[in-house]
């Protein structure tokens, strides 16, 4: 496991990686962090600072300056200030005389050398020749390297009596079968689940945060060694797994003032910085391909159409979840808008590329690809000059799905199991037709679509097939009920309330009148915790991994989102006219 761990940490990059754990670490051993890293102001060698004793030592000033892998003649004394010695030269000419908080100012000082690898023998005696040379009375210097490191981990967030034996081997069996993505997530997950349930209501605050760090640098492991590995696929799913239940933790203390509950959080927005991290790192690999004629198609490497059709329904999902991020940093943020602003449109790009290029994105072969479908369509929606393209896009995917009804070709269908879905259809009866579309989210999710954004020819094809191909199909919508606060970040059990045989029969105001009155009917989705504090999205996460219908309320956002917009073209016609008599 040390080595594991030493991996781990030689891999780090210094910036946003391994000045992210030490906080954390550093709090665990006692010691009070008073400085963090930072963007934007003058750090003078020093990233992070922390004051307390260590090993029953007096009261000392630690301050730490990072850097990446092992400590080479470049990195030591190299042409660049990252270099490690002008770092620390900054630390004894201008931090330690002028940036001590005051309280602190007679405190012995202990600058140390952080880095994830070693320091390389070629440079060590020039390292150790400058210690002798700069300590004193006050001033002394200690070298943290992979080693310390690791060792502090293991004993601090992995220890048997905080860490159960099995969940090591559990780590340990993840990273070893990395080219095995859904093994790997699997042990993974198992981890996470035994972290989160040492975590009970009845355990103190104290407790859920020792669990919330574990989780953290047990993604952080697993990130790196995938990393390294070239393939994400084990990192993101294990992401989103984590994420959620790090949420279902974190979420009583959300906005509490204690000491303890802003470490929570704190903690809880490293997980959700790791999360990002993975996200950005699969959006690198994927994005350069989407104007690839079947680039991405190919790339999944598999004569089985069926294949090619999952994971193109996937990643469409995995960018749209970028998308549904960046609306909402643009919602919260104010002096990066035009900077997000400018990465929600690529995203947008990026989402009409990969389907433009990739025609099976027109033919969903599962019912709950509806999913998929429409977080896409959602994040589309945002900007009126996407409302073209989503039309297109649900025009082509319609009729496909009709062709396929009609030639007995992949149907969406109600089945999940790949074996199923590869000899789906099995037979060209309407018998068995029927058995395959007992249900529907798709439809009613595209008939919704298609009445708020006045696709009207397209919400009557819905009506068509259902009246031709689908009389027997139970068209129904997702709503939360009393019990999904408890269940719906971890899947623990079946929650929420079916709106089942919708009139789609019937014109679509009617249609979806019934659909957004039942939103009004109860408020079950505004007290939803991700939604009372500002983290909706981590709502599309839960639906998307767990495979959950998206809360109808959602779609009644791109309604409001509309009535303003056309409200504001009917007061700006308005005025147009007036000036124009005037």
């Amino acid at each position: 496991m040390k080595l594991i761990i030493k991996e781990y940490l030689a891999s780090l990059k210094e910036r946003d990686e391994l000045d992210a754990i030490l906080p954390d670490l550093l709090s665990e051993l006692g010691l009070n962090v008073i400085s963090k890293p930072s963007k934007g102001t003058r750090q003078y060698g020093v990233d992070i600072a922390a004051m307390g004793c260590l090993n029953s030592d007096e009261e000392k000033v630690y301050l730490f300056s990072i850097k990446a892998g092992d400590l080479t003649r470049a990195s030591w004394d190299g042409d660049t200030p990252q270099s490690l010695r002008p770092s620390l030269n900054e630390i004894i000419d201008a931090y330690i005389p002028n940036n001590i908080p005051q309280q602190y100012k007679n405190k012995p000082v202990v600058i140390c050398l952080c880095f994830g690898g070693d320091i390389q023998e070629q440079v060590r005696i020039q390292i150790e020749g400058y210690k002798k040379q700069h300590s004193n009375s006050r001033i002394g210097f200690e070298e943290w390297n992979g080693d310390k490191l690791a060792d502090l981990i293991l004993s601090m967030f992995l220890r048997d009596e905080l860490f159960p034996s099995d969940t090591r081997s559990l780590l340990r069996k993840s990273i070893a079968l990395l080219e095995e993505p859904q093994t790997s997530y699997k042990h993974f997950s198992i981890l996470v689940k035994i972290l989160a349930n040492n975590s009970t209501v009845e355990n103190k605050a104290k407790d859920k945060l020792k669990v919330l760090r574990q989780l953290n640098i047990c993604l952080w492991i697993l990130f790196t060694w995938c990393r390294e590995a070239n393939n994400l696929e084990s990192a993101y799913l294990s992401s989103e797994f984590t994420l959620l239940h790090a949420w279902e933790i974190s979420k009583p203390y959300v906005n509490k003032n204690t000491k303890v509950a802003k470490a929570i959080t704190t903690t809880f927005m490293s997980i959700l910085g790791v999360y990002h991290q993975i996200c950005n790192a699969f959006l690198k690999k994927i994005i350069p391909h989407m104007d690839k004629l079947h680039g991405l198609s190919v790339a999944v490497h598999s004569s089985f159409k069926v294949d090619v059709n999952l994971k193109l329904f996937d990643i469409l999902g995995r960018i749209a979840m970028a998308g549904v991020w960046t609306c909402l940093l643009i919602q919260n943020t104010k002096d990066e808008t035009i900077k997000f602003s400018q990465w929600s449109k690529a995203l947008s790009h990026s989402i009409k590329q990969i389907i433009f290029n990739n025609p099976l994105l027109y033919s969903p072969y599962k019912d709950d690809q509806a999913i998929d479908i429409i977080i896409a369509v959602w994040f589309l929606a945002q900007d009126v000059n996407n409302h073209e393209f989503i039309y297109n896009w649900l025009l082509e995917l319609i009729n496909r799905i009709w062709f396929n009804f009609d030639t007995h070709g992949n149907y969406p269908c109600i089945l999940n199991g790949y074996q199923e879905l590869i000899q789906h259809p099995l037979e060209t009866s309407d018998a068995y037709r029927k058995e395959m579309t007992v249900g529907s989210i798709l439809f009613p999710f595209i008939a919704a679509i298609s009445g708020l954004l006045g696709f009207d020819d397209i919400y009557e094809k819905v009506q068509r097939i259902k009246a031709s191909l689908l009389a027997h199909c139970n068209f129904q919508l997702w709503y939360p009920d009393e019990i999904s606060e408890s269940h719906f970040y971890t899947n623990s059990t079946i929650h929420g309330s079916i709106l089942s045989h919708l009139p789609i029969e019937k014109s679509k105001e009617i249609f979806l009148e019934q659909i957004f009155n039942e939103c009004n009917e109860t408020d079950y989705f505004d007290k939803l915790s991700a939604i009372e504090f500002g983290k909706w999205p981590i709502l599309y996460i839960a639906c998307r991994h767990f495979r959950i219908p998206l809360p109808v309320h959602f779609l009644k956002q791109i309604h409001e989102i509309e009535s303003k917009r056309k409200s504001q073209n009917s007061v700006s016609m308005n005025n147009l006219n007036l000036s124009k008599r005037k």
